[in-house]
């Protein structure tokens, strides 16, 4: 993974929370390289501003960033923005907009301004569209710091990216809170960044490497389908029925004793036999293989 912190500075705020970010970024075992923005500023005029001197590291172009997963952009606010260097800077990455250089990549910021009001939130904000064009994710530091949430003093920062207070002269230096807070955000910045770097190896990896090994046996199972002919039971060899016994048979109804009649005109009738009870239909025998799951008809096995 490769990280980039671009700043500006006048005071040497800035300067201080992108030494501290880069340390503890390369903690992680990143690599991770300090730019600046290139100056529109004279000489005359920075002086004038009692601007600290520039540093001594190189100045970053368009192109640089393409060299990156992510960037951490520090700047200090001019009226609750980007001052106009860091616009500058912004407005001749159009090239790399074209062509889509800068999507997917990541990118956070953290400032200085001369007051606990001063724009920190803001500043952070104005920038947010400069990444939604590009396709670049923005990150914010979250409060995942405790830093953040002690009201005990004035500590610079915000949900938004670590920041320093550096007073109208500058004579402010940053505290440890926000030395901290610069610390965590290093800490979250990288650890996404990491996650994702690693994923995109393993994917690219997966991806390259063919399904099945040379040499290897595929192995594969049938699997019976409509198609196939359905079980079936073969019923022409069929169990023979086995011997019912023979039921009782039923008594005779009791005859009533009738009245006496005349011997000429009466005669003795026989008692009358008893209907046979009807046959028990023989019970069709089941089958004890249901195959309907696999293709066959339950129908055959009633």
């Amino acid at each position: 993974m490769q990280a980039c912190q671009d700043r500006r500075h006048l005071h040497g705020h800035v300067r201080t929370l992108a030494e501290t970010i880069a340390a503890e970024v390369k903690t992680s075992g990143a690599e991770v390289d300090l730019l600046q923005f290139p100056e529109i500023l004279t000489e005359e005029i920075r002086g004038k501003m009692h601007a600290a001197p520039r540093a001594e590291v190189a100045d970053v172009t368009p192109n640089d960033l393409t060299n990156y997963d992510g960037f951490l952009f520090g700047f200090p606010t001019r009226y609750g923005r980007a001052p106009a260097a860091v616009s500058s800077f912004f407005d001749a990455t159009g090239g790399l907009w074209m062509k889509g250089a800068l999507s997917g990549k990541f990118a956070g910021i953290f400032t200085s301004t001369a007051s606990q009001h001063g724009g920190q939130e803001t500043t952070a904000l104005t920038t947010v569209p400069f990444f939604a064009h590009h396709g670049i994710i923005y990150v914010p530091a979250g409060f995942g710091s405790p830093d953040l949430s002690d009201n005990s003093e004035v500590v610079g920062g915000s949900a938004y990216g670590a920041a320093a207070i550096a007073s109208g002269d500058g004579s402010r230096q940053l505290t440890p809170k926000e030395l901290g807070i610069a610390k965590f955000q290093a800490q979250s910045f990288t650890k996404i960044l990491n996650q994702f770097v690693a994923g995109k190896s393993a994917l690219e990896k997966q991806t390259a490497e063919p399904t099945v090994a040379a040499g290897e046996p595929v192995l594969a199972k049938a699997v019976p389908t409509s198609d196939s002919t359905p079980y079936t039971v073969d019923e022409s060899a069929a169990a023979p029925a086995e011997p019912k016994a023979a039921e009782p048979a039923a008594a005779p109804a009791p005859t009533e004793a009738a009245a006496p009649a005349p011997a000429a005109a009466t005669e003795d009738k026989p008692a009358a036999t008893p209907a046979p009870a009807p046959a028990k239909p023989q019970e069709k025998k089941k089958a004890g293989l249901f195959a309907s799951c696999c293709g066959g008809s339950a129908k055959n096995y009633d």
